[in-house]
């Protein structure tokens, strides 16, 4: 079974060499690092296809009995989306990944399915500090006690996730305290071999789709674009590159209102992110008062990225919003998303249309952006728009009027996404995700907080600088 082929593997195939796949996203070079080893594809097969095909069998009984049917989700579609979380958890931290950009993907994952998703936790337990001391000595070239103070009793880390975890060490001969984050051993390796047989999967799984249904979505292209996220998320120098930017253009264009920790590039490499350590709560801790100042900065610092930047933190969760000194701090840098010139000007347009109740407009915009195909039924689309977003906010430019809070109306355009043949940006649904975090953060410290109040008069003077008005 699986101990023969893992005996295989080791004796007849090239031991696991991170040095040679690739830090960029590549699906020829994955493939031809594969090819190479097939005996530990076949034994990584062999788990994955052990969780996978009893749930498919188990999901597609479901679907032929009817019982996937119903509003709001049945009883069925619930069950078997905790049993989706559960399996991938078990199946480890590429398809706990795989499942968390699904969460954030209405049009392709039923809104009940999606809040699900949502529940997949990064936290694991920590790997032993022997393995970091050693991925320490080996990218830093030198030995941990030479660099950082304190560590003859092993020290925990403060946080523990899928792909590393992170320390917090005072510089030897120094005053000052840093974050040290260490990839978690051999983590490159095992996540290549699950996205090269991810994408396996999801080739056949398109030919299904594009045989038996109406369904053109392009699963591989969609693997592709998660897997050079996740690619980028095992490259600590690139998420350096990415803090330091942010840093640069959140200064320029906040002043000292949000805050970005400075990384340390002599103790940064592939594998070892090393940064300012910054001492504060969460945002989502403070007291009442600190929340109401500070969460219209965060609505703000969002809109800022998506409006005038073009790039964004994408990993937005309360975990990463902390507050030191009166100011908005922001971390983890890992994920980012680009977007062009032209969809910052259209998103511009688009809350125009929005504050104006234009949603005939709006739905042009839709189009033009791509969320909607040109040869899209106007009619049938329009009077479902202004049904969902009527009833969270009045017609008109008082956007303080909403009657729904934004996680509801998010909650109702997830179902509109999913019935209706959108094809959602990631990017959109990040951003969506990021307000809704602000909103739940601010709810907590005042139940009156209203999220569009908040982010009106940033978005409107933007959209009319853009469209001259």
């Amino acid at each position: 079974g699986v101990a023969s082929l893992a005996t295989a593997s080791a004796f007849l195939e090239p031991s696991a060499d991170e040095e040679a796949l690739p830090r960029i996203y590549d699906a020829g070079k994955v493939k031809e690092y594969w090819r190479l080893r097939p005996w530990a594809v076949c034994r990584r097969c062999c788990e994955v296809t052990g969780e996978l095909l009893p749930f498919g069998f188990r999901l597609m009984r479901d679907w032929r009995r009817g019982d996937l049917e119903g509003e709001g989700g049945s009883a069925a579609t619930l069950a078997r989306a905790v049993e989706a979380r559960e399996m991938l958890v078990r199946l480890g931290p590429a398809f706990i990944k795989a499942g968390q950009a699904l969460s954030i993907r209405p049009d392709l994952v039923p809104p009940c399915a999606l809040k699900e998703l949502q529940r997949l936790c990064d936290d694991c337990p920590p790997f032993p500090w022997p393995a970091a001391s050693a991925t320490l000595r080996s990218e830093l070239g030198r030995d941990p006690e030479e660099l950082f103070e304190g560590l003859e009793g092993s020290p925990e880390p403060v946080a523990a996730a899928s792909l590393g975890q992170v320390y917090r060490l005072k510089l030897r001969g120094s005053d000052s305290w840093v974050a040290v984050k260490v990839q978690r051993p051999g983590m490159a390796h095992a996540v290549a071999l699950d996205v090269f047989i991810l994408r396996q999967i999801c080739r056949i799984l398109l030919w299904m789709t594009r045989q038996f249904t109406a369904n053109r979505t392009d699963h591989v292209a969609l693997l592709d674009a998660w897997a050079r996220g996740t690619f980028g998320e095992l490259d600590y120098e690139a998420e350096a590159q990415h803090q330091q930017r942010f840093r640069s253009e959140l200064l320029r264009k906040m002043g000292g209102r949000v805050y970005v920790p400075r990384v340390s590039e002599g103790l940064t490499t592939r594998h070892v992110l090393t940064t300012e350590w910054v001492a504060g709560p969460r945002l989502a801790d403070c007291s009442k008062d600190v929340v109401q100042q500070l969460v219209p900065t965060g609505v703000e610092c969002f809109l800022t990225q998506l409006l005038e930047l073009g790039f964004f933190h994408a990993d937005p969760h309360p975990g990463n919003l902390l507050v030191s000194n009166g100011r908005l701090v922001l971390l983890d840098f890992g994920l980012i998303a680009e977007i062009e010139g032209f969809s910052m000007e259209r998103h511009a347009t688009a809350i125009v249309h929005l504050i104006n109740a234009n949603y005939e407009a709006l739905l042009e915009d839709f189009v033009a952006l791509g969320f909607l195909p040109n040869d899209v039924n106007r009619e049938e689309i329009v009077p479902v728009l202004r049904r969902v977003l009527e009833q969270g906010m009045r017609a008109g430019s008082d956007a303080k009027r909403r009657v729904k809070q934004f996680g509801e109306i998010s909650d109702d355009l997830n179902e509109v996404f999913y019935r209706l043949p959108f094809q959602v940006p990631e990017y959109f649904a990040l951003v969506t995700r990021a307000l809704a975090v602000l909103e739940g953060i601010a709810l907590v410290g005042d139940p009156e907080f209203d999220i569009f109040w908040a982010a009106y008069p940033f978005a409107l003077s933007k959209a009319t600088t853009v469209l001259g008005a």
